[in-house]
């Protein structure tokens, strides 16, 4: 079972990784592009929320037991496609066969 900590970091890496995944299709610079800022910035606030509800918690002494029921179900899944995002995106570093899913069992 994946502790409220590691669910709550795995959920602010899904949010990084959809910014990133965002505002790659933004630098084609097609289409309108005050609609892809705002689709960009819809993704920042996602991820800047989610690092804030986990730094706020954390700093409380306490981690939300609330991180979506999709992504406690799926939570393997979901690690396992950031896995895949981060080899693809390695530059050439090693970052080893399971980055975050390897990182789950390892949580507190």
């Amino acid at each position: 079972m994946i502790s409220e900590e590691s669910l709550a970091r795995l959920a602010i890496a899904w949010e990084a990784c959809q910014l990133a995944e965002t505002a790659r299709t933004a630098v084609t610079l097609d289409g309108d592009l005050m609609a892809q800022a705002q689709v960009v910035l819809q993704a920042a606030e996602r991820y800047a929320a989610a690092v804030h509800a986990f730094t706020s918690r954390e700093a409380a002494g306490s981690v939300p037991g609330c991180w979506g029921g999709s992504l406690r179900e799926y939570a393997e899944e979901a690690a396992a496609d950031l896995d895949d995002w981060v080899i693809r995106h390695s530059d050439g570093d090693d970052p080893g066969p399971v980055p975050i899913s390897g990182r789950l069992a390892d949580a507190p």
